[in-house]
């Protein structure tokens, strides 16, 4: 019987940082409308929920209230705690040896834990995952990571912030020095990831790599959809024919999806928007 995490469930957007930025989040909004919770980052990232690709170092199965596991990426560590009530994702875990690549989803629950944070990260979905997935997701946390500072020194420049930027800048004394710390990380992380000798002369083809994966999914989905789009199970099949692994797949159609370039007009299906 296929284990129902091995399967391909809805795939949601989600929200990418590096782990040492989530470490230094404690700005948590509760939106009422939804009654979700959200995460404001100190680079401008709101986090509903979040995707990471890492490495799975430890399963801890002795912890007080529960279960933990911790995944690293290169700037430190995420760490995520497991409902109890979660037997098929237990039982998923179960299946891992660490050190293991992973991708992993998670939620956000608020803790009101004195010397906590005011927040949690609640596992969602744990999937096996390989370098290749690893080292895109790095590429592109990086690029978005960037991006958003970008726009924060655009504000320290004098452009006028709206009021969740300004609430951001207030809350974490947002700085250019500051700005540089966080691009210092960004930099870093993407030393972690191994290109060619000819590569290292041109930074820019890192995203260019990024784009010619999306281009391929893009074009993959195109040649083999029918009027529901394509099921990601047979997407799976046509992408590894290209050397394009399950976790990569994955990992671009999250992003191609969150660039509303594809939607998912129902579970397991992929169709371009």
């Amino acid at each position: 019987m296929k284990n129902p995490e091995s399967s391909v469930p809805t795939i949601q957007t989600c929200s990418r940082v590096f782990a040492l930025e989530i470490q230094q989040t404690d700005l948590v909004v509760r939106r009422k409308e939804s009654r979700s919770v959200e995460l404001i980052t100190p680079s401008g990232a709101h986090i509903s929920r979040l995707y990471c690709c890492g490495a799975l170092t430890e399963i801890n199965r002795t912890g007080k209230p529960g279960w933990f596991i911790r995944v690293a990426d290169p700037t430190g560590v995420f760490v995520f705690a497991i409902r109890s009530r979660t037997p098929d994702l237990i039982a998923v875990l179960d299946t891992f040896t660490t050190p293991t690549f992973v991708s992993v989803t998670a939620t956000i629950e608020t803790d009101s834990t004195p010397g906590e944070s005011g927040f949690r990260l609640i596992l969602d979905t744990i999937h096996q995952s390989d370098r290749q997935a690893r080292d895109q997701w790095i590429l592109r946390t990086s690029l978005l990571t960037l991006k958003r500072l970008k726009r924060l020194a655009e504000l320290l420049a004098g452009e006028t912030p709206g009021e969740e930027e300004r609430r951001l800048m207030t809350r974490y004394g947002t700085s250019t020095r500051q700005l540089k710390v966080l691009a210092g990380v960004v930099e870093r992380a993407t030393g972690q990831v191994k290109v060619a000798p000819d590569q290292t002369e041109d930074s820019g083809r890192d995203s260019t790599e990024e784009q010619n994966v999306s281009e391929q999914v893009v074009q993959l989905i195109r040649q083999h959809s029918g009027p529901r789009g394509v099921s990601v199970q047979e997407l799976t099949g046509f992408a590894q024919k290209e050397k394009i692994s399950e976790s990569l797949l994955l990992d671009t159609i999250r992003a191609l999806i969150a660039e509303d370039e594809l939607y998912q007009p129902s579970s397991g299906f992929i169709k371009i928007l």
